[in-house]
């Protein structure tokens, strides 16, 4: 290591330094940087208190990086169960759906009871899409969108039921 790092990392390594756990370079990096830059020496000698992280941004990124991955989970759940009613095990999405729909309630609470029917709508009329596109005999239109409609019903079923668990079992004040 050339002793060229920034404020950012060398703030990093402080703390590392200070409790002896950092490496040679690691020191030797941390010491050349403190020689040069005033305020992490300040920060170094306990004259300026470190910088606190930003919870917020931290928890509006986790909370938008959950939501996007509770929608991909959604979508290749819709998908695949969307996918099962041109088969013989069209059972399945009985329990599938409203898994779906509890596990929207726990990202978006009751707007996933606006998400889910536009949702396996869509991925409904996706699947015909593709069963007429790869020319496989698909089922007529309507047969798929009245699946979708009893798959919306489901879903929302679980939006329900777990709904009522989180009023249930929510602590009072």
């Amino acid at each position: 290591m050339n002793g060229d790092i920034g404020c950012e990392i060398c703030r990093d390594l402080l703390p590392l330094v200070e409790d002896g756990v950092a490496s040679e370079e690691s020191c030797a990096a941390v010491q050349a940087h403190l020689e040069r830059c005033p305020a992490c020496r300040a920060l170094a000698n306990g004259a300026v208190p470190p910088p606190a992280p930003d919870g917020e941004a931290l928890l509006r990124r986790m909370r938008r990086t959950l939501r996007l991955l509770t929608l991909v989970v959604l979508l290749a759940g819709a998908l695949f169960g969307v996918g099962l009613s041109g088969s013989m095990n069209m059972f399945y999405n009985s329990l599938l759906m409203p898994a779906m729909g509890a596990a929207a309630y726990c990202v978006w609470r009751w707007k996933s009871a606006a998400v889910l029917p536009p949702l396996l709508a869509g991925m409904s009329l996706i699947c015909w899409l593709l069963r007429w596109g790869w020319g496989l005999e698909p089922e007529p239109l309507p047969g798929y969108l009245i699946w979708a409609a009893i798959y919306c019903v489901l879903a929302l079923v679980g939006v329900v039921i777990a709904g009522l668990f989180h009023f249930a079992l929510k602590k009072e004040g």
